[in-house]
C-alpha cells in the first residue's frame, strides 16, 4: 500500500516538474553558443505568447506556426533554422550568426545584449536627435546599422582583439565610459531606444577614436576629423507600380525638391524609400523616368500656388486654424511662416460659424495670417501677435516649453520679449496681460539664450531671473537655460 502512495508521489512529482520546466521564459529564449543563435520553444504557449516571442526574437509567424502542428520538416526545407527536440514540449531552433552575405545577425544578438534593455534615457542624458530636415543612410553593409521599433542598434565589424568598445555620440552626450559595446562572435554590438532623428557618433576602440568604416557618411567633427551620420527612421515613401520604370526619385519640399537626391528602391509591387523626415507638414512627388507625378495613394492634394499641385503628408501632431465668421467670404486662405508665406496653397473649408482648416506642425514658433477673399487679417481669436501694423502677424507656440512672465502695475500698456530667439527684433514678440502678469508661452529648442523685456518701448532684465550677462552696451541681458 505503502509502495502505491510513494508511486503515485513520484508521478505527481514528476508531472509537476515537467509542467514548470515546461513554463520557458519569452526573455530567456535566447542565447548564443558556439556560433549559433538558438531559441527555446516552449510548446505550452498560448497565442498571445507565441505572438510575443515571433515579434520579439523576428521569427517568421508562418514558421512558427508550422512549429506548433509539429512540421518541422517544412521549417527545415523553408528555410536556415535548423530544429531540435530537447525534451516533449520543447524544441531548439538555431542558426549560424550570419547571413549568406556573411553579415552578423545583429537583431538577434542585439536580443542578448543587456544594452538592448535601455530606456528612452540614457547614461543620465535625455536622447536628443541632432536638428535635421531628413535623411538616408548610406552603409557599405545594411547590417552595419539597424533601426527597428524604436531601437537603434550599431555594430562595428572586427576589433575582436580588443578589449573594450566603446560607442559615443550625440545621444549620449559623447560620453566615453558610459555606453559599452557588447562583444560578438564577428565584432562589437550596443542597442539603445532612441526617437527617430539624425545621430551623430564614433567608436572607441581601446581608448582610440574612429569613424565607422562601413558608413559613407560622415561630418566634420570641428577637431579636424569626422563625425559618423546615422539616422532613424520614421517615414516610408511608397509607389505602387511603375515596375517597367528605370528610375524613380521622390523628392519635396523637405529636401528642396532636389531633382536626383532620394532614388528609391524597386520591390515585387513597386518602389519603396525609408527615410527620416522632421515633423510637421510636406509637399512631395515622385519622378518617375523623368515624369513627375503625385502619389496616386495619397488623396491628399493641394495647389502649389503657381498652377501646380503636390501631395501632401503630415508626421506629427495637428493645430486646427480657425477662423470665425466671414461665411460670406468666397475663399479663406492659411498662410504662414510654416508654408513660407505662400499665398495660394492652403485654402479652408466652409464650417456652420466660419473656416477651418487642419495643418501638420512640428514643435515650434509660427507667425500668421488669414486671406479673405484677398484681404489679410489676423486671428481674432488669438491675442498673441508678432511684430506692428501694417506687419502684425498673428503667433502661436505649438508645444511651448517656456513662458515669459513680467510682473508690471496696471498702467502699463504695452510689453514684449525679445532675444537671441528672435535676433533681438526691436518689434519682439507681444505678450497678454493676465491677471497681475504679462505672459508669452514659448517653444525653445535645448540650449542658452539671452533676452529682455521691453515695457512700453523701454528695455529692462528679468528681475525675476538671477542669471545675467553683460552686453556691449553695459546694459546687461537676462539669461535662459533650456533644457
Amino acid at each position: 500500500m505503502k509502495r502505491g502512495y510513494l508511486l503515485l508521489f513520484v508521478v505527481l512529482y514528476l508531472i509537476t516538474c515537467q509542467s514548470v520546466l515546461s513554463q520557458t521564459s519569452i526573455e530567456k529564449a535566447g542565447r548564443i553558443e558556439n556560433g549559433r543563435f538558438i531559441l527555446a520553444v516552449d510548446l505550452s504557449w498560448n497565442k498571445k505568447q507565441q505572438s510575443s516571442f515571433a515579434s520579439r526574437f523576428d521569427v517568421d509567424t508562418v514558421t512558427l506556426k508550422h512549429l506548433f502542428i509539429g512540421d518541422y520538416t517544412f521549417i527545415s526545407d523553408s528555410s536556415d533554422w535548423e530544429v531540435k527536440i530537447i525534451r516533449p514540449g520543447l524544441i531548439e531552433l538555431s542558426k549560424k550568426m550570419q547571413t549568406e552575405a556573411g553579415a552578423p545577425a545583429i537583431k538577434m544578438a542585439a536580443l542578448l545584449s543587456e544594452t538592448y534593455k535601455q530606456e528612452m534615457v540614457a547614461d543620465g542624458f535625455k536622447i536628443q536627435p541632432v536638428e535635421s530636415n531628413y535623411g538616408i543612410n548610406n552603409f557599405r553593409n545594411e547590417q552595419s546599422f539597424r533601426y527597428y521599433n524604436g531601437r537603434a542598434c550599431f555594430f562595428l565589424f572586427g576589433k575582436t582583439d580588443a578589449r573594450k568598445v566603446f560607442l559615443a555620440g550625440s545621444f549620449n552626450n559623447w560620453s566615453t565610459m558610459n555606453t559599452q559595446m557588447e562583444p560578438t562572435g564577428r565584432g562589437w554590438i550596443c542597442c539603445l531606444k532612441m526617437p527617430p532623428g539624425k545621430y551623430t557618433y564614433k567608436f572607441i576602440v581601446d581608448g582610440r577614436w574612429m569613424h565607422d568604416p562601413e558608413n559613407r557618411i560622415k561630418e566634420e567633427d570641428g577637431q579636424s576629423g569626422y563625425n559618423s551620420v546615422a539616422y532613424c527612421y520614421n517615414y516610408t515613401f511608397n509607389l505602387n507600380g511603375y515596375t517597367d520604370a528605370k528610375n524613380v526619385i521622390v523628392t519635396g519640399s523637405f529636401n528642396g525638391w532636389n531633382e536626383k537626391e532620394l532614388k528609391m528602391t524597386k520591390t515585387m509591387t513597386g518602389w519603396s524609400l525609408p527615410v527620416f523626415i522632421r515633423e510637421g507638414t510636406h509637399a512631395y512627388k515622385f519622378i518617375v523616368d523623368g515624369i513627375w507625378i503625385n502619389d496616386p495613394a495619397n488623396k491628399v492634394v493641394r495647389p502649389d500656388g503657381k498652377g501646380n499641385f503636390n501631395s501632401f503628408m503630415g508626421i506629427g501632431d495637428t493645430l486646427i486654424f480657425q477662423l470665425k465668421g466671414a461665411q460670406n467670404a468666397k475663399n479663406v486662405i492659411l498662410t504662414g511662416s510654416f508654408n513660407a508665406w505662400n499665398e495660394g496653397e492652403l485654402f479652408m473649408k466652409n464650417t456652420a460659424d466660419g473656416w477651418q482648416l487642419p495643418y501638420v506642425l512640428s514643435a515650434g514658433n509660427y507667425e500668421y495670417k488669414f486671406i479673405v477673399d484677398g484681404k489679410w487679417v489676423v486671428d481674432s481669436l488669438n491675442p498673441f501677435f508678432a511684430g506692428s501694423d501694417p506687419f502684425l502677424n498673428s503667433f502661436v507656440a505649438f508645444k511651448p516649453n517656456h513662458k515669459f512672465i513680467l510682473k508690471e502695475n496696471s498702467k502699463t500698456k504695452d510689453v514684449r520679449v525679445t532675444g537671441t530667439f528672435n535676433g533681438w527684433s526691436n518689434e519682439g514678440y507681444r505678450m497678454v496681460r493676465q491677471e497681475d502678469n504679462w505672459i508669452m508661452p514659448i517653444y525653445l529648442k535645448p540650449g542658452r539664450y539671452s533676452y529682455k523685456f521691453i515695457v512700453d518701448g523701454q528695455w529692462i532684465l528679468d528681475e525675476a531671473n538671477p542669471l545675467w550677462e553683460e552686453n556691449e552696451f553695459g546694459t546687461d541681458n537676462s539669461v535662459l537655460w533650456i533644457e
